[in-house]
């Protein structure tokens, strides 16, 4: 019955490009194990192809895994495959799903062997092989321990431990709210200058990771909904430039100089720009 709740979520996900795994305790980090099905790979558009694909699980937590290519097949690297594998305590017959959400952005359903799904994370061990031996224990008992020893050893009073325990929760807040930007899809950064109001060139290293060396037309949509842009990018020595259509976009948007931009790949040809305002300076005047 929990077998084929498991089973019933992969048939939902048809629409979507997915493939399974069953982590049985033999080498999880053979070949077969970390190959990718030819019949998935070759429904995965040249678009949304990457040499690098991101696998996130149901809590949060994602994993960047190297793809390359034999005569045969295409497979996931070790190193990132068997920290997925690592990090999560697989390897006692787990039912794994891998379903495709574009661009090489994975997500995981993870179910024991009886069926039941695995909703939060496992504890881990430094990296010693693929197999964790300490076996699992939830995110919840983990933070109960934490909280019980409070944060030190031996007697701690009541006053450091409450303090230890709302530092480490910030931190965790932080952490979480770092974490989740991350994650989410590619994007890059960039603070208007006067030159970058008529032209605007891509980041080197977003461009060679998520963009084909060639001229097209980007959709550019304003955060809050306010519009959208059609925008000519022109290859100019090696480097992918926003050119027609930025200046109109820049005017109408509208963007300053000293605004801090973040551009958004949603689709293969289309951002999302959100824009911070450069701050004022005041200027005070003594008599």
């Amino acid at each position: 019955m929990e077998w084929n709740r498991g089973f019933g979520r992969v048939k939902e996900e048809r629409k979507s490009l997915s493939f399974f795994k069953i982590f049985h305790s033999a080498d999880l980090s053979s070949g077969s194990m970390r190959g990718i099905p030819y019949d998935f790979m070759k429904n995965v558009s040249k678009e949304d192809f990457s040499c690098k694909m991101v696998i996130r699980t149901k809590w949060g937590r994602s994993w960047e895994v190297d793809i390359s290519m034999n005569p045969r097949f295409y497979y996931m690297e070790k190193s990132g495959w068997n920290q997925f594998v690592t990090d999560n305590a697989l390897g006692s017959n787990e039912f794994v799903t891998f379903t495709h959400n574009g661009l090489m952005c994975f997500n995981v359903n993870i179910y024991r062997e009886s069926g039941k799904e695995i909703v939060l994370p496992h504890t881990t061990t430094p990296f010693s092989g693929i197999k964790n031996e300490e076996g699992e224990r939830s995110y919840k008992d983990v933070k109960k321990e934490d909280e019980s020893m409070g944060g030190g050893v031996g007697h701690v009073e009541i006053g450091e431990s409450s303090r230890g325990a709302a530092l480490r929760k910030k931190k965790a807040e932080k952490h979480k709210k770092r974490k989740k930007v991350k994650y989410g899809v590619p994007r890059f950064k960039i603070t208007i200058t006067k030159s970058y109001l008529r032209s605007l060139p891509i980041p080197t290293f977003f461009e060679k990771r998520y963009l084909k060396s060639e001229s097209k037309v980007y959709k550019i949509h304003h955060s809050e909904g306010d519009g959208s842009w059609e925008v000519l990018s022109l290859v100019h020595q090696a480097h992918i430039v926003l050119s027609r259509g930025w200046v109109k976009l820049a005017r109408e948007y509208p963007l300053a100089v000293g605004d801090r931009c973040t551009f958004h790949l949603v689709k293969p040809t289309e951002f999302v720009l959100t824009s911070k305002k450069a701050k004022a300076i005041e200027i005070t005047i003594s008599d």
